[in-house]
């Protein structure tokens, strides 16, 4: 935008476009120069919207041992992070280990603890708020010394939404001595990791069934920590989080049934079902309330005799005690009313969008073409506009389509993460400038 705005001034006003030119210059120039200058990373980091940490459960490693790191976050008040699927919209963190680890030690995934559910319009997304910990992994090798310190290195990424979605990214470092003996527990973090993986869900020992009966699913579990859990729990709250994005709709309501020995589930089908891919295994994590949720695997079948209901179906949409309410109704006519709020926010946001700086070459040629409609007749204008209309209508389905279908594909994208890509952002670059040289004179584009 400064490159545009600069060559724009340099063809208006010579005069003033200089000092401007030097100071937008100066600026990109400098940035390299004062990452390079950053601080080395540490094991803490501040962002905008968050407080990242990296921290160990134990105060030194052991050869050929496992030691639990985590990544502690503190999120902005009304902002969150997301789960491992993160719903309906949304990115998972992710962390990336190129280059920071030592030779032979191995980070592990991320051990999710059971997410919130947030609706945000007519979208539902899981996710995390206020404070979340993710443990996670790591192998130490055999060959570690014992006396020497490892230095591990990570760069975590993260997108933390309110009203608007930020791509957030810390470097954090942590130093962890290598001991030959047993490690006491990290002062400050020591019991809250062991309390997260605690808490964290865990394989059921379970039998667990699917099946669909016309546009839903029904979810059969019985024995193991599901028999434990629904007789502690019940089922007012069972909630089904899918480790795949596309196999339920996450936005439409869920019920439950408790059963002799475990729990039915009755869940809204997803595009893997109703577009006839083939689903050989339904996993995900299965919350009854704050301190009982579990993991199942379930395979095709039938009910399973154990898991048959004895009480009333439950619709659980409601609170499930851990963050917003986890559901929406179904009817038409909250369809209809939240497709209506969707369509004027939509038309409220792109009049606000007119007053962005970048938007505002885009406007000369808007009033430019306006203003030559006074040299066409009242039909040929009509026609132009209908046309021009299409054209809008036409590309922004195009767009749509393509993200909704990455997203049966199982990509959890939505628009705007392009502007992540190094090279799309260098091919907008210049086309800015292409723009800006443009409207200096520099060339013309003519019409047929």
């Amino acid at each position: 935008d400064a490159l545009a705005i600069f060559m724009i001034m340099a063809y208006r006003r010579p005069g003033q476009s200089l000092r401007f030119g030097l100071m937008a210059l100066a600026a990109v120039w400098l940035a390299p120069l004062a990452a390079s200058a950053a601080p080395a990373p540490g094991p803490t980091a501040k962002t905008a919207h968050l407080e990242l940490e990296l921290a160990a459960e134990a105060t030194a490693a052991q050869p050929g041992g496992t030691v639990y790191l985590a990544l502690h976050q503190k999120i902005a008040k009304g902002w969150h992070t997301y789960w491992r699927n993160p719903g309906d919209a949304g990115e998972a963190t992710t962390a990336d280990w190129k280059k920071g680890l030592p030779p032979g030690w191995k980070a592990g995934e991320f051990v999710w603890p059971t997410p919130e559910r947030a609706m945000t319009g007519p979208l539902m997304n899981y996710v995390y708020s206020d404070e979340v910990t993710l443990p996670f992994p790591v192998e130490v090798p055999a060959s570690a010394v014992a006396g020497q310190t490892a230095t591990l290195t990570a760069t975590f990424n993260l997108l933390v939404c309110k009203d608007v979605c930020v791509p957030e990214d810390a470097t954090l470092s942590i130093k962890l001595p290598v001991s030959a003996g047993s490690a006491a527990p990290d002062p400050r973090y020591g019991k809250l990791i062991a309390a997260t993986l605690a808490a964290a869900p865990k394989p059921a020992g379970a039998k667990a069934t699917f099946w669909r009966e016309g546009a839903v699913l029904k979810l059969s579990i019985a024995g193991g920590a599901a028999r434990t859990a629904v007789k502690a729990a019940g089922v007012a709250h069972a909630y089904f989080y899918p480790f795949s994005g596309t196999v339920i709709d996450h936005a439409k309501p869920q019920k439950a049934r408790a059963g002799k020995e475990g729990l039915t589930l009755t869940l809204p089908a997803g595009y893997d079902f109703t577009h006839g891919k083939a689903v050989n295994e339904l996993s995900g994590v299965i919350s009854l309330d704050r301190t009982h949720s579990f993991e199942i695997k379930a395979m095709p079948g039938t009910a399973l005799a154990d898991a048959a209901g004895v009480g009333p179906e439950l619709a659980t949409t409601v609170d499930d005690g851990k963050g917003p309410a986890g559901g929406a109704g179904g009817g038409t006519g909250s369809d209809l009313a939240a497709l209506l709020s969707a369509a004027g926010s939509a038309f409220l946001g792109g009049l606000i969008l007119n007053l962005m700086p970048c938007v505002f070459p885009v406007l000369a040629i808007k009033a430019a073409a306006l203003a030559r409609h006074n040299q066409l007749s009242h039909g040929q204008a009509r026609m132009e506009g209908l046309l021009y209309l299409a054209g809008v209508l036409a590309t922004f389905l195009l767009l749509a389509g393509a993200v909704i279908a990455a997203r049966a594909a199982g990509q959890s994208v939505g628009w705007g993460f392009q502007l992540q890509s190094p090279g799309v952002v260098a091919a907008l670059a210049l086309v800015m400038l292409a723009v800006a040289l443009n409207l200096s004179g520099v060339f013309e584009i003519g019409l047929s």
